[in-house]
């Protein structure tokens, strides 16, 4: 396996991983008991499926499971759930307010969050984009380093 396909590879696990934290974040703050089965059936996906992504999050220090089966948020995991869920939710809004079907603008923003550092979506969340026809006036010499 080369770079690239390792960087591609590390990517997905990232994205997966910011998937989970996500649903999880979701469900805890509907309900204060959250199984592994819950979150299967949150997400869509099989049990046996869960249960490895569940083990691989508490072993990296992203959650925890209590005697009863039931699953916690660490501060590293509810940091990145929440910085996943507010980066996903500002493309989704900001997709729906440019006229995209709301079903293709969740899907998308989760994309486009899963996609930017912090750093960038912090500029770009606190007003640092611009329009297009505002960046026609510049040239591509002139974002080059």
């Amino acid at each position: 396996m080369n770079d690239t396909q390792k960087n591609r590879m590390n990517q997905i696990r990232q994205e997966s991983r910011e998937d989970y934290l996500e649903a999880l974040f979701l469900l805890l703050k509907g309900q204060n008991e959250v199984r592994s089965s819950d979150l299967a059936s949150f997400m869509g996906f099989s049990r046996a499926s869960v249960s490895q992504a569940v083990l691989s999050l508490e072993r990296d220090g992203f959650l925890l499971m209590d005697e009863k089966y039931c699953l916690h948020l660490t501060e590293q995991g509810s940091l990145t759930a929440e910085k996943t869920h507010r980066k996903h939710v500002f493309f989704e809004k900001n997709l729906v307010l440019a006229g995209v079907d709301p079903v293709l603008a969740d899907r998308e923003g989760s994309r486009m969050g899963h996609s930017l550092s912090n750093e960038s979506f912090e500029r770009i969340a606190a007003g640092g984009m611009r329009k297009e026809e505002e960046l026609n006036s510049y040239e591509s010499s002139d974002f080059q380093t």
